[in-house]
């Protein structure tokens, strides 16, 4: 199903636990790079975006495991458009939220660079 401004809204106004966590550190260009969240791309509503680097970042709860065809078939569709997609756990998150966003930081920095190599 296609994604809407709508939705969108809906899931920025009551995003996950581990969204709002990482969002916290995301938002207002705390890493140097700009991010929207809950973004709407092609159709797809992505958890977080970054225009400049085409970049989306999904956090992955239980319920992405059950979701595996769809999440392929959307990770297909954003890298026909040039979109480069990370995949992070939500529990990962909670974890240790600090150490992802360093590691997304770098990421971000390597891709600005022309460094970055996705693992596939």
């Amino acid at each position: 199903m296609a994604g809407s401004r709508k939705q969108a809204k809906y899931l920025r106004n009551n995003s996950t636990y581990p969204e709002v966590k990482l969002w916290n550190y995301l938002k207002q260009d705390q890493i140097g790079f700009m991010f929207k969240r809950q973004w709407l791309f092609g159709g797809y509503i992505l958890d977080f975006y970054c225009s400049e680097l085409k970049l989306a970042i999904e956090i992955d709860g239980k319920i992405h495991g059950r979701k595996t065809e769809k999440d392929e078939m959307r990770d297909h569709f954003l890298k026909s458009e040039g979109v480069i997609v990370l995949r992070i756990s939500a529990r990962r998150v909670l974890r240790n939220g600090l150490a992802v966003v360093t590691h997304l930081k770098e990421i971000c920095e390597k891709l600005q660079n022309g460094v970055f190599e996705c693992e596939e």
